[in-house]
């Protein structure tokens, strides 16, 4: 018997839900990916790379159903509210809707990204088909929680804190009304599995992220250490607390604190850091890889993140970890041997793991080794294995 396929709802394609899409076309198991307006294989192979600004579609023309309405829905509705959160919420529930259309006999599974889903899980079950549900970061409730926890600490000193429509009633009645909608739930990280046991009992599947491999690199180490962060400088991701920590063990005398990425921090908060660190903009994945090489630790301290894609992209070029355990450091590194994982919030333990760091550079050389092998069991082929023999017991035979 033919088994039957998977109907495949992400409105955005960052690097795991185009693997996953590969892995289900090759696997012949995908009936179709659903999307905002993507770039075909062929207009990629026509125009300069430099000129396409769409990500481009993981999986053939023929399974791709990409609704470039759903980004006119985007664009109308920043127009009038000024809100990207609430922009999303309609552009995603467009797409919703189309998707749900395609429920049809041949669709054994519908598996589906978060806020995006609730009308097609909906008609899937009416159906008696399987819902897979992809949550990428932590549970609302307890990002929540964490957040709160931390504006009540560290009041105005970031503009993209928290944005009042995150949640929203209405947003978070309906992340609730899609996860009771779903027979399933994959997890990124033990991280985002734990947050939904803490609020809602159940069993849930953890498959951590992987990565393309890379080749070893040979480390051109500047004459001042550099510990590197790249992303969003924001108080979510936890960049005020290093900063705190950095200037407490005074590290700016014998190290460079490089920041790659958009700063959200306020002026009035990064005053007391004058030339503790530096800033770079935001920078292409493919140019980061320079920066990561450089650097004898990478640090990653967020609040609350569902994976960290940095984390393995760090590994991949030889370089240890200083990470919080709110994300999926604790997956993929071995305290001690890999680098040093940290409770959030806890500025002591964050210190103490940075001023070893810091003291300790062939220790931290041999670290960033470790690294670099401990990521080879991190490859999306090893990923599809994974999820493949978890998803074929799942899809019903026509």
């Amino acid at each position: 018997m033919t088994p039957r396929k998977v109907l495949f709802l992400a409105p955005v394609l960052p690097a795991d839900v185009q693997a996953t899409a590969n892995i289900l076309e090759n696997a012949e198991l995908l009936e179709s990916l659903v999307t905002r307006g993507v770039t075909t294989r062929r207009i990629e192979r026509l125009l300069p790379r430099s000129t396409i600004t769409r990500s481009v579609s993981p999986v053939a023309k023929e399974r791709t159903e990409a609704k470039w309405t759903a980004d006119l829905v985007f664009y109308l509705t920043l127009a009038f509210t000024q809100s990207r959160t609430r922009a999303n919420d309609w552009s995603f529930a467009f797409l919703d809707r189309r998707a749900s259309q395609r429920i049809n006999p041949d669709v054994g599974a519908v598996l589906a990204r978060e806020d995006c889903c609730l009308q097609t899980f909906r008609r899937a079950k009416q159906a008696g088909i399987t819902t897979i549900y992809q949550l990428p970061t932590a549970y609302w409730r307890l990002v929540r929680e964490l957040m709160q926890r931390e504006l009540e600490e560290f009041p105005d000193i970031c503009r993209a804190a928290s944005d009042p429509k995150d949640f929203a009633a209405e947003r978070t009645r309906r992340k609730d009304a899609e996860l009771e909608c779903a027979d399933h739930v994959l997890c990124p990280s033990t991280f985002v599995r734990e947050s939904l046991v803490r609020y809602r009992p159940g069993t849930y599947t953890t498959i951590p992220f992987a990565i393309e491999h890379g080749t070893a690199q040979p480390h051109h180490k500047p004459a001042k250490p550099v510990f590197l962060y790249a992303g969003n400088i924001t108080m979510r991701k936890g960049v005020h607390r290093l900063l705190l920590a950095w200037k407490e063990l005074k590290a700016d005398r014998t190290h460079e604190l490089r920041l790659v990425g958009d700063m959200f921090l306020s002026a009035k908060f990064l005053k007391d850091f004058q030339g503790m660190f530096t800033h770079l903009p935001r920078l292409a994945r493919d140019k980061l890889d320079r920066h990561y090489r450089e650097a004898s630790a990478f640090v990653f301290n967020p609040v609350a993140d569902g994976f960290g894609h940095v984390i393995l992209e760090a590994m991949r070029c030889g370089t240890p970890l200083v990470a919080s355990r709110n994300c999926g450091a604790p997956d993929t590194i071995t305290d001690g041997v890999e680098g040093f994982s940290v409770d959030y919030g806890d500025q002591k333990q964050l210190a103490t793991a940075l001023d070893w760091a810091l003291s300790h550079p062939s220790e931290l050389l041999e670290m960033g080794k470790a690294a670099f092998e401990r990521v080879r069991k991190y490859s999306w082929e090893d990923y599809g294995d994974r999820f493949l023999n978890w998803l074929r017991p799942l899809l019903k035979h026509g």
